[in-house]
């Protein structure tokens, strides 16, 4: 059986778990926040520092978010998206696996639905509407859509939102990685990974060399770290394997 493997946790970057202050006092997120990091401590890592410096730059840019009732209920979105995926609090509810909602699909459906009625009425929820946290909560509900169609049509805009620094990069970085992938395209910033035969392989990526750049240029973890944290949380080794499109 096939399986294909991008973080339930979107937090794969730093500066997104749950040690991240509330928007109402910006802060960065603690490199050695145990969800964030897949249990890693990555106090003394020089890129670890240098992307929690930068993600304080991003949040203080934009401040905690004017819209509250907004944020309050993104973040209770990203709650549900969350437990739906065998989380709570940025934390496997089974240590030993993570635990699926039967309904899990029903669950993306609707919350679907309740994003894009967000975003008509709203346009993307950025950064400076409703804050850090609830920001990247839209992105990982729109990165679990099945909608697929949207989530292509979407991408412009938020490709130049990220570009101006009003959302997170690598938030959006795994709906692109996504996005590729489906279509059978070489992903961009390699978050996306397939089982295949009890081991997690890595689909192939354009221009490999520059991948650490790219990941870099979008708040993403060195991809060697990436790695480690997906065994952590899948309990399968990366394979040095790769996945070539189709």
């Amino acid at each position: 059986m096939l399986r294909v493997w991008g973080p339930l946790v979107l937090c794969l970057g730093l500066g997104c778990g749950p040690g991240v202050a509330q928007e109402t006092t910006p802060a960065p997120a603690s490199t050695s926040t145990p969800a964030a990091t897949g249990g890693m401590n990555l106090d003394h890592a020089e890129w670890a520092v240098d992307l929690e410096k930068r993600h304080a730059e991003l949040i203080k840019r934009n401040g905690p978010g004017t819209d509250a009732a907004l944020r309050d209920k993104l973040l209770a979105m990203g709650e549900e998206d969350q437990a739906a995926r065998g989380m709570v609090h940025g934390q496997p509810v089974d240590k030993d696996k993570l635990v699926l909602a039967k309904n899990m699909n029903e669950i993306d459906a609707r919350m679907t639905a309740e994003l894009k009625e967000i975003v008509a009425r709203h346009g993307w929820p950025t950064i400076a509407l409703v804050g850090y946290k609830a920001s990247n909560a839209a992105m990982l509900v729109l990165t679990h859509s099945s909608d697929h169609a949207w989530q292509r049509s979407m991408l412009p805009t938020l490709e130049r939102l990220a570009a101006k620094g009003k959302i997170d990069g690598s938030a959006l970085a795994l709906v692109v990685d996504k996005e590729l992938v489906s279509e059978g395209k070489l992903q961009r910033y390699g978050t996306q990974f397939k089982e295949v035969s009890g081991q997690m392989e890595m689909f192939a990526v354009e221009d490999p060399e520059g991948l650490e750049a790219r990941r870099a240029s979008v708040f993403l973890m060195p991809i060697k770290a990436y790695e480690e944290i997906l065994e952590q949380m899948y309990h399968l080794k990366v394979s040095d394997q790769v996945v070539e499109p189709k």
